[in-house]
């Protein structure tokens, strides 16, 4: 359930501009605020801010829900005054759940996202380079072992 006090268009809009949205209007006009929010932001993922007391963590995950449904975005995290939620088309549930225990409360949003993403990545293993590295050197072996086997 939306907790009573929670404006989701107007989250929603702040967060399909910038990625970063605020329900504290002077945070959501502040740039100065915004700015190291946003660069600690990954790609297509979000960060909302919402000053309410959800009276369950479902609730929070319910207000996530909403924004990556009307956003589109594929990750969005909800920080609200006594926890912090995720919802995500990459992490799994049990990744995120994991990550979201760890996260201490009242900590700012830029320590918040490091966090967040050490932990649903917590190796941080860059999987396409390892990939294209694997395939790169069964090719070359391939083509070594064609051109021996050609000379005899």
């Amino acid at each position: 359930m939306i907790p009573e006090g929670t404006d989701i268009p107007a989250l929603s809009a702040q967060l399909s501009e910038d990625g970063v949205a605020f329900s504290n209007p002077e945070l959501a006009n502040s740039q100065e605020v915004q700015a190291p929010i946003e660069a600690a932001l990954q790609d297509s993922h979000g960060i909302a801010v919402v000053d309410v007391h959800p009276q369950r963590l479902a609730d929070t995950r319910d207000i996530a829900q909403e924004l990556q449904d009307a956003t589109g975005l594929d990750t969005v995290i909800v920080q609200t005054t006594r926890s912090v939620s995720a919802v995500s088309d990459t992490y799994s549930r049990a990744a995120i759940e994991s990550a979201q225990t760890a996260l201490p409360q009242g900590i700012d949003q830029v320590t918040l996202l490091d966090q967040f993403y050490s932990g649903v990545d917590p190796l941080g293993v860059p999987w396409p380079i390892i990939v294209v590295a694997v395939l790169s050197l069964a090719a070359a072996s391939a083509a070594v072992a064609f051109t021996s086997a050609t000379r005899k």
